[in-house]
């Protein structure tokens, strides 16, 4: 079968299961400067797992990134509702682990498991940046934690909606909106910024008549109200209940 060429639009759909490979033509490893890549392997702790072995489970302190040497490594994803979701297919020269970039270590937020066969090489994160950036190690993590920080948060929220229904997706973004501009009084909690039936459809990755149906519901049941223009949420423990649930 004829490979695509490296200017169709299929090289987008794709990468989410190929790695960094798909999106610049090389694996992550092979970006890397030869004297670079000599010294981290020199670092690397080397494991051999079985087809549908873990590496490592969500929830676990995370302090090494993985280095994929021979074989796939699958990350997937739970979800509230007990699903797993899929992120991404790695084969041999990406390298994964990345919430272990985080200043002081960060929970894993991935399950990381043997699609195939698999061989990794483990290296602690502080050895990774002494290895490729030397001694601007401590100032280049530090601006590194933070990306990885916003990056985990957004991979968490784009997975989770993955696995929500409207009701729940609609329920965790105004969980959201009130956690960065809510006002908590003797009312619940209120919007500081005006969003829109617009807005709030957008951030909940519905149409505009479907998401406005379950507002309405959030209405009659007392979740929701408007005062002088402003979302009020009276009830943010049922939002998150439902958000939780869907």
């Amino acid at each position: 079968m004829e490979s695509l060429p490296i200017s169709t639009p299929w090289r987008e759909v794709v990468a989410p299961l190929a790695g960094d490979r798909s999106l610049r033509g090389l694996a992550a490893m092979k970006r890397l400067r030869t004297d670079q890549r000599e010294a981290l392997h020199a670092r690397l702790s080397v494991r051999e797992y079985r087809r549908g072995d873990i590496v490592y489970r969500p929830g676990g302190h995370a302090r090494s990134l993985y280095v994929v040497l021979a074989g796939v490594a699958r990350l997937s994803i739970p979800a509230p509702n007990g699903r797993s979701v899929l992120i991404h297919l790695l084969p041999a020269g990406e390298i994964f682990g990345h919430t272990a970039l985080v200043e002081g270590g960060a929970p894993h937020i991935f399950e990381a498991a043997a699609y195939t066969d698999l061989r990794l090489g483990r290296v602690a994160s502080d050895d990774f940046f002494e290895v490729t950036v030397g001694t601007r190690a401590p100032e280049v993590r530090a601006v590194v934690s933070i990306l990885t920080e916003r990056w985990i948060s957004l991979v968490q929220r784009l997975a989770r909606f993955l696995a929500q229904d409207l009701q729940a997706r609609v329920a965790a973004s105004l969980i959201e909106a009130v956690r960065g501009f809510g006002v908590e009084d003797t009312r619940g909690h209120m919007l500081s910024l005006r969003l829109t039936q617009d807005t709030i459809a957008d951030l909940s990755a519905g149409s505009v008549r479907k998401v406005n149906a379950v507002l309405r519901r959030f209405e009659r049941g007392g979740l929701v109200r408007k005062e002088h223009g402003r979302i009020v949420l009276p009830d943010v423990g049922a939002l998150e209940a439902l958000a939780l649930g869907g």
